[in-house]
């Protein structure tokens, strides 16, 4: 009980530590590149959330869908931008997206999630989250994409959609990129200090 907590606090921490540092060290970048005024493509040039997203549910499975909901509701809380209606069906999208893409690779019979007793054969590898993470930037945004259909709202576009997809693609690479770097880097030092 207490480390599902933890490890629940943790999934949230570091979903709403990524979106302040992708909306805020982006923002800060197209300042000093183009200058004011690009307010409406901060959000999805380097999603860093989405890769936080997949490697919850990498590691957590489905247990970590209840923390993204609550990291999703309180992103559109702190950070605002989402109107009042929309934020429960959106957060429902983004929190579940990752692991349906999980669960239909497991359907499919693929490496899913990692696992710790794998054999050495199969180890976990970048593939598994990298595949599930781009399948859950797809359904996301066709998720997003369908919900704003839905409800006839015009602020959203195919262009956003588009540039979503991108961005969460983005920030998946990026925060795989730094987590296997640091798998690697560990494994270095271990295979030195063993020799």
């Amino acid at each position: 009980m207490i480390s599902g907590l933890i490890g629940g606090s943790l999934i949230i921490f570091w979903f709403l530590l990524s979106y302040a540092l992708s909306y805020q060290g982006i923002g800060d970048l197209l300042d000093v590149l183009f200058g004011s005024g690009h307010e409406t493509l901060v959000p999805f040039l380097i999603f860093l959330p989405h890769g936080v997203r997949v490697i919850a549910t990498y590691f957590a499975g489905g247990s970590a869908i209840l923390p993204l909901f609550i990291a999703h509701i309180l992103l559109y809380q702190i950070f605002g931008g989402v109107p009042q209606d929309t934020q429960v069906p959106l957060a429902l999208i983004g929190s579940s997206c990752s692991f349906l893409a999980f669960e239909a690779m497991r359907f499919s019979n693929l490496n899913a999630y990692y696992r710790v007793d794998l054999p050495g054969s199969r180890k976990n590898n970048l593939g598994p989250p990298l595949l599930a993470g781009i399948l859950a930037a797809i359904l996301n945004a066709m998720g997003n994409l369908g919900f704003f259909l839905f409800i006839e709202t015009d602020f959203m576009g195919l262009i956003f959609f588009i540039g979503y997809l991108i961005g969460d693609i983005l920030g998946l690479l990026v925060i795989l990129g730094i987590l296997f770097s640091i798998q690697k880097v560990i494994d270095m030092i271990f295979k030195s200090q063993s020799s």
